[in-house]
């Protein structure tokens, strides 16, 4: 009688069952991503060498550091350039998603089609695929090449901008983003998909009351569909800054990889960390802007 344990409550087996299941989660996290990034932290302060006795590590302080901010001559262009690429990249991605999340959240027939259709680069944007696929306009012509035209250079932007009479910082911004287009509309894939998603969430009653308080459909998206989708296009704002800081065509990445190649592990952890504190410092930004402007304006809606 007094050798048996009591019965575990419900709760009790539930939380033991959880454990179970997260478990492998739970490893995974602390030896593939808490271990690397810590490792990472420690060798941009060091200084890694393969030697007769095998891999040798030497604390260096701050040395790695100076040596690309004082001594490299062009690492910080390529961060320049790279934040340069980011605020030109990530607003046109947001637009173009936005307005192919309008157009396909719409009833219709074929839309399911559609949908997959714009979400068809996603699916084949492996990088073997896709350095095949924006190569080939430099093969013979028995593969499918992609010349320049297929990225609207068949149309001089500068020209048709220059006689719009812009200011320069616009002539400037929309110059740039043109002639990344084709690029810039391949990568809007999955945000366009989260936006669908923020789309398909509002409650149609909102828009009801829209309609009997006589909105139009420009009052109805700024003051219905807009507030609504704040939380969502926050989401879209930093997975859109993450995918572009950090591509393999970002020049900070390209210069790091250099380095890793070259066993300069620590100057190549350095390049990288430098750059991402300054990027992580943007997204904190963006979460102050929504906190301080959007939540105090919409409340909850936000």
């Amino acid at each position: 009688m007094f050798g048996k344990s009591k019965p575990k409550s419900l709760e009790r087996l539930k939380e033991r069952y959880a454990y179970m299941f997260i478990s492998p989660w739970i490893f995974g996290m602390i030896v593939f991503f808490l271990y690397p990034i810590f490792h990472s932290v420690y060798l941009s302060f060091s200084k890694m060498s393969i030697g007769t006795e095998g891999v040798i590590t030497q604390f260096l302080g701050i040395e790695n550091y100076y040596k690309i901010l004082v001594t490299d001559p062009d690492y910080l262009d390529s961060v320049l350039e790279a934040f340069k690429s980011m605020f030109v990249s990530v607003p046109f991605i947001l637009v173009v998603s936005m307005v192919l999340a309008l157009l396909l959240n719409g009833s219709y027939k074929g839309r399911i089609f559609y949908r997959g259709l714009y979400f068809l680069p996603v699916i084949i944007a492996s990088g073997t695929v896709l350095q095949l696929f924006l190569t080939a306009g430099s093969t013979n012509a028995t593969q499918a090449a992609v010349s320049d035209a297929a990225g609207f250079d068949l149309i001089d932007f500068d020209a048709v901008l220059s006689g719009l009479n812009l200011p320069s910082f616009i002539e400037d911004y929309l110059s740039l983003a043109l002639s990344e287009i084709f690029m810039l509309v391949w990568q809007s894939g999955i945000q366009t998909i989260l936006i669908i998603a923020g789309l398909q969430s509002i409650p149609e009653l909102h828009y009801e009351v829209a309609r009997v308080e006589g909105a139009n459909a420009w009052e109805t998206f700024w003051f219905v569909t807009f507030p609504q989708l704040i939380r969502t296009m926050v989401l879209v704002v930093i997975f859109s800054i993450i995918e572009v800081c950090a591509a393999n065509t970002n020049e900070v990445i390209s210069a790091a990889y250099r380095k890793f190649n070259d066993i300069e592990y620590g100057v190549g952890s350095a390049m990288l960390w430098f750059y991402y504190i300054f990027v992580a410092a943007i997204m904190v930004i963006i979460f102050l802007i929504y906190q301080k402007v959007f939540v105090k304006k919409w409340g909850e809606s936000a």
